[in-house]
């Protein structure tokens, strides 16, 4: 009986271990990457020509309890002297249906909930709000209706307007000149909250890359309503696929990879 037990127990063990190895991907083929032809197989090298907005080429699942690590070594042989090629590297996300989720979606401006207290009419660039206090003057900032306080309307894509132009107080409400007309009409008693505009989840951050070779590299897991960190899922992430910004300032040089890997644990 005893030593049934310790089959038992070494077997619960095994599987344990087993659960724990990480699950590696390596992406380092252009058919690994979806179809470009700036991208090209070298000498054991991935080689990138000019400003490319590089995808994998398949979509993966996330499960938020796992930690996904992006890591790649990548160097810009043929820059000139005291010039670098920028390089950014991350993930670009979606729901469960496949839509994408991005920064307007789940970024939100802290207390920015209010609620219209005026009819507008689609075209119409101006809201009168009961409360504007915290909105600014910027033209990243996006205002999305339904918003709710406890956030469970993310990734919220009712988006009204980009960017405010400008806040005044009016009386005892606000009035807020939105930098583009609403794109629908909108009700008074509609509850309103800024969101901002940004770009993709940079998990393997943005370097400046010379002749010499370097690595990038990070780790994402979990999630977090209401941010959009490359170190943490948005609200609504279910799928993503692996994106590098090959030369994004635009030096119109070759860029090389090589080591490039998502590893999954």
């Amino acid at each position: 009986m005893k030593k049934v037990m310790n089959m038992l127990v070494g077997a619960a063990a095994f599987i344990a271990a087993a659960s724990l190895v990480a699950q590696e991907t390596q992406l380092n083929k252009a058919a690994d990457w979806k179809k470009n032809q700036a991208i090209t197989d070298g000498n054991g090298v991935l080689n990138v020509n000019g400003r490319v907005f590089m995808v994998s080429s398949k979509r993966f699942d996330i499960d938020p309890a796992k930690a996904y690590t992006i890591k790649y070594s990548v160097c810009a042989p043929n820059v000139q002297e005291k010039k670098t090629a920028k390089i950014i590297g991350g993930f670009m996300v979606y729901d469960k249906d496949g839509r994408p989720v991005s920064s307007s979606h789940c970024k939100v401006i802290p207390d920015t909930l209010t609620e219209i207290v005026a009819d507008a009419a689609k075209g119409e660039s101006v809201l009168i709000v009961k409360d504007g206090s915290k909105f600014k003057k910027y033209s990243y900032w996006v205002v999305v209706a339904d918003a709710k306080p406890d956030l469970s309307d993310l990734p919220n894509r009712n988006i009204l307007s980009t960017g405010i132009k400008n806040v005044e107080k009016d009386g005892e409400n606000w009035k807020i000149t939105l930098g583009k007309p609403l794109v629908k009409d909108v009700k008074a008693g509609t509850s309103i909250r800024l969101h901002s505009a940004g770009g993709h989840l940079y998990t393997a951050g943005i370097k400046n890359v010379g002749n010499d070779w370097i690595v990038m590299s990070g780790t994402i897991k979990g999630v977090r309503k209401g941010v959009w960190f490359g170190y943490v899922w948005p609200a609504g992430a279910a799928k993503a696929e692996i994106i590098i910004l090959s030369d994004w300032n635009n030096l119109k040089t070759q860029v090389q990879f090589k080591d490039i890997s998502l590893t999954v644990k």
